[in-house]
This record gives C-alpha cells, structure tokens and sequence, in this order.
C-alpha cells in the first residue's frame, strides 16, 4: 500500500504585485512615449515586472523588447536582472526549459559582477525547476551554489532554507543520513535566529527521516513538537497551515504504521481540513488517498474507500498531478483485487500502467538518446585525441632511444678507459678515509659526551638561578617579618607567616631532591635493582608522604588500584616516580579539586593513571615535557614554581625499568598521566646499571 508523506521545501516565493498594479502600469506607457532610448529600455522592463503575474504574455513582449535595447547599450548592468525576470515569466507560463535557459544567463552574468546575492535568487531557482523535474542532481548542485552565495553574504535565513532544501534533495535520493545532517543545520540557524515557521517546518522534515526509518514514535515525537508550536486557532499565515496540513498527514501515517487507525482517521481529517483552509489541492488529494488507502485496509469500509480514492482520482485529473494519479490507480486497483473483482483490477492496473509509460517512457528514451549521443561523442573526440598523443610519445620515445644509444656507448668508453687507474687510486682513498671515519667517531663520541655535560651544567644552573630562588626567597622574607614583629602580629598571622615557610621550605625540599636524583642519574650513579612487588602499597605511602600538600590546597586524593596489580620494578626509582607525578597533580589541581590515582592490569604489564581535573596541558608544552633537551617549568594554579625536571626524571627511571609514561591532556580539562610496567621478569635488563 502507497503512503504520501508530505516534506516542506521552501522555494522562491515571488512578490505578487496584485494591488494598486493598474495605475502603475498606466504611468509606466506614458513614459515609453516619452523617454530616451536608455530609460524607455528601463521602462520596459519595469514593465515586465509589473505584468510578469497576471499578465505573463503582455510582460515577454516588453521583456523582449527591452532586451533588444540592452544588448546595444547595457550602462546601467541591466540585462541580467532583466533575463532574470524572463526567467520567472517562462516559470509562470510553465515552459521550464525557456525558463531554464534565462535563469542560467542570469546567473552566469551576476558571476561576472560579483553579485552573489541576486546569484544566489537564480541558483535557488533553477535548483526549484530541477526539483520539480526530478532532476535531483542538478537541484543538489544549484541548492549548493546557493548556499555559498547566502554564506559570502552572511544572509542566515538563505543559508538555512537552502540547507533545507538540500535535505529535501537528499531525502527524494533515499540518502536519508545526509539528508538529516541537511535538515539539522537548517533547524539550528532557524531556531537561534527566531524563524518559528521555518523551525517547524524543519521539525516535519526531520520527523518524515525518522518515519521513513521507521522509527515511528521518534517520527511522532517531532510531530507533536510541530504542533504544539502552531496552535490552529492561532495561525496567522498560509505558510503556517500548509505546514501544519502536512504535519496531520504525517502523524496520521505513522499512527496507521502503529495499528493506532482511529487516531489515524482522526488526523487525516484534520490535515484534511487545514490543506482546504489554504486550498492545497495536492495535499487535499494526497490525504484522500490516505484515507482510502487505510479504509481498504479496516475491512468492511471498502465503499468508503472508494469515495475517498475517486475524490482523490478527481482532484488529481482536473489539477494535473500525474504522480498523485498513478498512485490512485495502484491503490483502487489493489482495492478491487482484494475481494476478488479481478477485471476491474485488472483495467484500473492498465490505466495505471498506460499513465506511466505516457510519462516516463519518452522522457526516459530521449535521456537515452542524449546521454549515447554526448557518450559516443566523448569516446570518438577520446579516441582521436588519444591516437594523436601515442603518435606523439612514439615518435619521442624512439628520439630518445637513439640518444640514449649513443649517451651509453660513450659513456661506457670514458668509463673503460679511466677505470684501471682510478682504480689503484679509490683503494688508497678507501684506507685513508677509514682511518679519518675513525678518528671522525671518536670526536663525534667525544662532543657529544661533552655537549651533554654542558646542558646538565646549564639545567643545575639554570633549576638554582630561577627555581630555587623564588622559595629561598619567601622563606628569607617571612622568616625575617616573624623575627622583627613577633610579638604584634596575631596568632592567625603568626600561624600564616609559619605555612608559608613551611610550603617554601617543603618546595626546596622537594627541587632538591630532584635536582639530586637527577645529578646521581646523569652520573650513572643510580643502581637498578628490580623487584616483584604491589604496586597499593607503594602508593599509599606515596601519598601519605605529600599529605600536607594535599591538606593544605584541599584536594582530595582518589586511590583505587587493584591489589593484583604487581609490577616488575625498581621499588626505590618507582617511588621517586609515583612521588613526582602526584605533586605535579596537586600543583595544576585547582584548590578543592580531584586526583583520581587508578589502575588497569593486562596481558602487556600493569597500566597505573595519575588523573587531575586542573588546567590541563597545551599541546605544544606536552611534546616538550619528557625531554631534557628544553626546560619546560610552568607555575601551579597557586603559583608555585618547579624545575621542570619531575617528568624528565620519571621517563628515565620508567624507560630502565622497561616501563613507559604517556599523557593526555585538553587544556581546561585537567590531565592524565599514564604509566605502563612490566608485570612479571620476561625481559629484564642484563645488567644493574643502565
């Protein structure tokens, strides 16, 4: 059984000058008589456009003689507006390819002026024309070349009914998730720039994709929206109600896929109703068919049926919708099979079938014609252009074998001749150049060594110039106000004044030990001793450790790590590594916020995730951070300074233990740092030092 659901395109509604037209006109043949050759081609064509509606015959007559003058002398870049407007008068004379014709002049010409607004108005109205046409190809192009127009123009409400319109195109296609994507653009620009018709009408779209889908109470759910946002007694356009006809019919169809056919009847008859209100004869066809079609199905009420289907037959004859016809026919056929009427079946699948081929077989035999015409034209125009290129390479190629002959004879010549002496020569180059490499390494092995001595002088220098200043610097400074004002400062000031030292003192604490790691590392001082031990424990006491940090920034430390998670390790180094990477968590942790310390155990090793909500890290700053080669030092939520070595340190002491650390970070978004060691001793290291 055929189902008609009803889709909202927003095509170019054209003003109507229907009103207080006769006396313009009239003022407007006064002036022919009297004006230059220049204005009277102006007139002309504001003669056009006043009768173009009414008048369509009476409006080509001053279009084209309008045009006649303009190809002479066009100063004033009238001529595309004019060809334009023939454009429309051929659309309301329903000769679409004269109409085609004169939309695409005036399109091609407002290309050359950069006018991308009137540009965008043809585009729009040749991709109607497609449309109509089924010609959904073409549409879809022009739609597009539209909506680049309305985008350079900044204009929303262009933008979103060719989005719209995009997805009618692409609905009519079956490509119902482009078509949705279409739609959904389209309802956001509607509903953020107060278009309340349009939004709706966006709504019906999107409710027909998901009832095509048959997602029949999601479709419903749209529907309903629809309608609560145009209350019938309310509605103050024709706009409105042809849209809210289409919405009863559709939530009417899927009520019918529901088996809900009261409700179904119910809603047929109201969209019945609102397309007569605007006299949308198709829609009015359309629901009669419906309702025929679901009549047919209640048994019993197959007169009732027909009523509703010869309505529907009527409407579609006498207005000329042949695609509502051939429907019709298919149902009454199908209508009379069912109790066993087979020959009236039988001629009513005839008329339908008679109805098809008339339309669709001479179209479809000239698309024929045309498409082996330009096909065969192609394949010769192909053919010849490629026989002439082969002549062309051939007659190349055996050019450049003849030079290449002889290139290679004389090169092979110069070679002969010269290779027994060079010889000798390349020999005693060979041992003098390995003699040289060598040397060449060992100076290479040399500066390098040198090099990273340098850069691990500059970092010392570099952590006690700057980083360690700052926190010896506060200490100095409150030490020294407690000691001169003791007594006049209060004990809340008192108790501040002693936080501060402690937190400066506990930050030097924390640079040295780094700064000592670090050193002990770089000298290769540092011994491997790895063990099988949990990694719970060593956390919690990790955590224990920096508890006074955590108090006083208020964060709380989250510890969820599963006691099978055993690692292969370095206990001493694997502290030092688990203390760093929480202290960086406490110092980009904003003050009452979170670190969530958690663990994933798999078959590659033992997965450990140091987790916090702060500032997150650039990404930039995050390819710079494992790296001893550029120090990357940046300050906590509450200022505090570090040396930037923390996490340089770690990546040493994981990479000898076989481990490995990862981060993930978005700005604003806090970070995770993430590291992974070896469960068991399947690989260790062949020796105790790195």
């Amino acid at each position: 059984m055929n189902r008609i659901l009803i889709l909202i395109c927003l095509a170019c509604w054209p003003f109507s000058y229907l009103r207080a037209q006769d006396t313009r006109t009239d003022s407007l043949l006064n002036m022919a008589v009297v004006v230059s050759d220049n204005e009277l081609a102006t007139t002309f064509y504001e003669l056009s456009l006043s009768l173009q509606e009414e008048y369509p015959d009476s409006a080509l007559y001053f279009a084209n003689r309008a045009e006649l003058m303009l190809q002479r002398n066009d100063p004033e870049s009238l001529l595309p507006h004019l060809f334009k407007s023939k454009g429309q008068i051929y659309e309301n004379k329903l000769v679409t390819e004269r109409s085609l014709l004169y939309y695409k002049k005036a399109y091609d010409e407002f290309i050359k002026l950069e006018n991308y607004s009137e540009l965008g108005s043809c585009a729009h109205k040749m991709g109607d024309l497609y449309h109509e046409m089924a010609n959904y190809s073409e549409a879809y192009f022009y739609y597009m070349q539209s909506l680049n127009a309305s985008e350079r123009e900044n204009d929303q409400l262009g933008i979103a009914r060719m989005e719209n319109n995009l997805g009618t195109v692409s609905h009519d296609m079956g490509r119902l998730n482009e078509a949705e994507k279409h739609y959904q653009k389209a309802y956001t620009i509607y509903s953020e720039n107060g278009y309340s018709t349009e939004e709706c009408g966006a709504l019906l779209n999107i409710g027909s994709i998901l009832y095509d889908r048959q997602l029949y109470d999601s479709a419903l759910n749209y529907f309903l929206e629809v309608m609560v946002k145009l209350d019938p007694d309310s509605l103050v356009s024709t706009q409105q109600r042809y849209i809210l006809s289409g919405v009863y019919n559709n939530t009417a169809l899927a009520y019918e896929e529901l088996g809900e056919q009261r409700l179904a009847l119910e809603y047929f008859r109201k969209g019945l109703q609102m397309a007569n209100s605007v006299d949308d004869q198709i829609t009015v066809g359309t629901v009669y068919m419906n309702l025929g079609s679901v009549y047919g199905e209640m048994g019993n009420q197959d007169s009732v049926a027909l009523i509703y289907l010869h309505r529907a037959l009527r409407i579609a004859q006498q207005r000329g919708f042949p695609s509502l016809e051939l429907d019709v026919y298919e149902e009454l056929a199908k209508l009379h099979a069912k109790p066993g009427s087979y020959a009236s079946a039988y001629n009513w699948m005839v008329r339908y079938d008679t109805l098809y081929k008339s339309l669709f077989n001479e179209e479809q035999s000239d698309r024929i014609m045309q498409l082996r015409s330009r096909y065969e034209q192609e394949i010769s125009e192909k053919e010849i252009l490629q026989l002439q290129s082969e002549s062309q390479v051939q007659k190349m190629l055996n050019k450049l074998f003849i030079i290449f002959i002889v290139v290679i004879v004389g090169l092979a010549i110069i070679i002969a001749v010269n290779l027994r002496s060079k010889k000798l020569t390349n020999q005693m180059l060979a041992e003098r150049n390995l003699q040289i490499s060598n040397a060449i390494q060992k100076l290479s092995e040399s500066e390098h060594e040198l090099q990273k001595l340098n850069k691990s002088k500059d970092r010392i220098f570099s952590v006690v110039a700057h980083d360690l200043r700052n926190p010896v610097a506060a200490v100095t400074g409150f030490s020294e106000l407690l000691y001169d004002n003791f007594e006049e400062f209060p004990v809340d000031t008192q108790k501040e004044y002693l936080l501060q030292i402690l937190q400066g003192t506990q930050r030097i604490q924390n640079l040295l030990e780094n700064l000592l790691v670090w050193a002990r590392s770089q000298m290769k001082a540092v011994k491997y001793e790895p063990e099988t031990f949990k990694v719970k424990g060593l956390l919690t006491e990790s955590v224990k450790e920096i508890k006074a940090n955590l108090d006083h920034k208020k964060v709380d430390c989250l510890l969820k790590i599963e006691t099978s998670c055993v690692v292969f390790a370095d206990k001493a180094m694997m502290r030092v590594v688990f203390r760093n990477l929480i202290i960086n968590a406490v110092k980009f942790s904003f003050p009452g916020g979170k670190i969530r310390i958690s663990s994933e155990t798999s078959e590659d090793g033992c997965h450990i995730k140091v987790s916090d909500d702060g500032i997150g890290i650039q990404p930039e700053i995050q390819e710079k951070l494992f790296t001893s080669n550029e120090v990357v030092s940046t300050p906590g939520t509450t200022g505090e300074s570090g040396s930037g070595l923390g996490l340089v340190i770690c990546k040493e002491f994981l990479e000898r233990n076989q481990g490995m650390i990862t981060v993930e970070s978005e700005p604003g978004n806090g970070s995770t740092f993430i590291v992974t060691l070896p469960n068991s001793q399947s690989d260790p290291p062949t020796s105790t030092s790195p």
